[in-house]
């Protein structure tokens, strides 16, 4: 692939380490992974598990934990860090202009990525309205605008990113699949429903508390496990508390029937990236889900599972699924062989193979070629796939709009 610069921003090459023979090695490159907090699930399942890839692969791999707390302070106390790095991956991090001048100064070469909407606030509760001040898209695509390369954990939040990046990729939320069983999916009396992920995001959840009210006065014996610290507050049926472990969430969920993912239809939502269905995918579940952001693109409609947007919708998903294991099973056999496309060690050879040019490592130069549409979705004419992704094996896509200013 050929690279376009603006003249601004590239670094110039690395001198020889003082006191270090010319005959030796060269140091590896040191490839920063910048985050407000390392321990949130965002780096924990993209950052963090790329690391060890990045590690084999030849680069360094430091993190670099920002804070929150003053703005400016926060940058100017980790100055040592930005100068030994040789690039800055940001994790759903916004600098401010300052900032962003005085970061750049010690390191150069940066890249963004997100699975979120961060241009955008996250609504109260379902229903609110998503605060899209300019404020924040301002900054958003200044942060965008600045960094070489952009990385969204879905197609549908790439899309809303749009021109904000001048190079964009698609890389999906991992998962390892040695981790997760495959679930047996037996005839039960009573069908385990699974929900996992944080106690905050239990209110999409809550909202289908009529439909199963309904399904359960229809006579549909079931059960909701809810894979979380903390359980919703309807008693319908029987819900059960399976506290969440990393350790253990993947036979956790190989214990259920049918995983469940209602999602409201807001700016924020459309830019999540549906990383719940990818883990029912992986243990095998069908998944009745709301066809919104990153989940349309994880559950393919009548083969991996159900879209279902209004609580009729939701009912006959349920008591079709419910009542059938055999559509159970057909299902949970196609969700599991089209999790392949978000094993871990996918994840982490592409991003290496995003990041070794960028960090100054020779390594494979990604090809592209024109990209086809996605399904149900129209082709970018500034849009372009790697190889890789040809073949089923690598980034969604990247776009290559030209030179860009340094916001």
């Amino acid at each position: 692939m050929v690279e376009r610069r603006n003249g601004r921003g590239s670094r110039p090459p690395a001198s020889p380490t003082p006191g270090v023979s010319a005959g030796l090695p060269r140091r590896r490159p040191v490839v920063s992974l910048v985050a407000h907090d390392p321990a949130v699930p965002s780096f924990r399942l993209r950052m963090a598990a790329l690391r060890p890839h990045l590690e084999a692969g030849g680069l360094d791999a430091r993190v670099i934990a920002l804070g929150r707390g003053r703005e400016w302070l926060r940058v100017l106390r980790l100055a040592s860090a930005w100068r030994a790095s040789d690039a800055l991956v940001f994790q759903q991090v916004k600098l401010l202009a300052g900032e962003r001048a005085f970061v750049g100064r010690l390191c150069s070469t940066w890249v963004l990525d997100v699975d979120d909407a961060i241009m955008f606030r996250r609504p109260r509760k379902p229903g609110d309205d998503t605060s899209t001040a300019k404020w924040r898209q301002r900054r958003f695509r200044s942060m965008a605008a600045r960094c070489r390369l952009v990385v969204a954990g879905s197609q549908s939040l790439a899309e809303i990113i749009g021109d904000a990046a001048g190079r964009l990729a698609v890389l999906p939320t991992p998962v390892d699949l040695a981790s997760y069983p495959v679930a047996p999916l037996p005839a039960r009396e009573r069908v385990r429903l699974a929900w996992i992920g944080l106690g905050s995001n239990l209110r999409y959840l809550q909202e289908l508390a009529p439909v199963f009210e309904r399904l359960s006065a229809d006579g549909v014996a079931f059960e909701v496990r809810v894979l979380s610290d903390t359980l919703p507050e309807f008693p319908v049926g029987r819900c059960t508390l399976i506290p969440w472990s990393e350790a253990t969430e993947g036979e956790a969920l190989a214990d259920c029937d049918i995983g469940v993912a209602p999602l409201a239809d807001d700016s924020w939502t459309r830019g999540k990236a549906g990383y719940r269905c990818i883990q029912y995918a992986a243990a095998g579940l069908p998944t009745v889900a709301s066809p919104v952001g990153g989940q349309r693109e994880v559950v393919r409609d009548g083969d991996t599972g159900v879209w279902a947007t209004a609580p009729e919708a939701w009912l006959d998903a349920l008591r079709r699924l419910c009542g059938d294991v055999e559509v159970r099973r057909r299902m949970g056999a196609a969700a599991r062989a089209g999790a392949s496309r978000y094993d871990l060690s996918l994840f982490g050879t592409s991003y290496l193979d995003l990041l070794r040019p960028r960090a100054g490592v020779a390594g494979v130069v990604i090809e592209t070629a024109p990209a086809p549409g996605l399904a149900g979705v129209p082709a970018n004419a500034g849009t372009q796939v790697s190889r890789h992704e040809q073949q089923g094996l690598g980034p969604r896509f990247h776009r290559d709009d030209g030179p860009r200013s340094r916001g």
